[in-house]
């Protein structure tokens, strides 16, 4: 196993990721942009930082189901955008070497997501701790599943839906 990290050197970690990482962290962004769900979707990112990710949709008719809600399959993929992107936003400096992809996900919709009730707002965090032991695993080369919690949110605040994501990470095959 890698160097440990103590949970006091999580903040220092961090502010260096976020100093050393600034132009990579734009650039992973830039990448999501050009995916076409993401263009489709019209999803846009409000926060990436180091441990977390926060995306919103504002609704088109396109993406509304026969009742008028944001459809399902749009919800799901935003939560997925979420997810993966907040497994990532703590690792930009390392994902070079690093393979990751979605190995699952569950959804609960609780509410409806009307669309009028929009923009919709997907955040999915987790902790510094869990962060640093993502970190000292990847550089040690210790593939690792992360459960990654999401939360959906209409434009009052109200949760429409709750998801669960498991992210794969593990060394790049060569």
């Amino acid at each position: 196993m890698g160097k440990p990290v103590k949970v006091e050197q999580v903040s220092v970690l961090l502010l260096e990721v976020a100093v050393d990482g600034v132009a990579l962290a734009d650039l992973v962004v830039a990448g999501f942009r050009k995916l076409g769900f993401i263009q489709y979707a019209g999803v846009e990112w409000e926060e990436f930082a180091a441990g977390r990710n926060v995306v919103s949709i504002v609704p088109r008719a396109e993406h509304l189901n026969h009742n008028g809600d944001l459809h399902a399959a749009v919800l799901f993929g935003m939560a997925e955008t979420a997810a993966m992107g907040a497994s990532v936003s703590g690792i930009v400096d390392l994902m070079g070497d690093t393979f990751i992809v979605a190995k699952d996900g569950r959804i609960e919709y609780k509410a409806r997501a009307k669309g009028e009730a929009g923009p919709f707002r997907a955040t999915s965090a987790f902790s510094g701790e869990t962060l640093a032991k993502m970190r000292a695993d990847i550089e040690a080369k210790v593939p690792l599943e992360l459960e990654v919690p999401v939360d959906i949110a209409d434009a009052t605040g109200k949760t429409v839906a709750a998801a669960v994501f498991t992210a794969v990470l593990r060394p790049r095959r060569t």
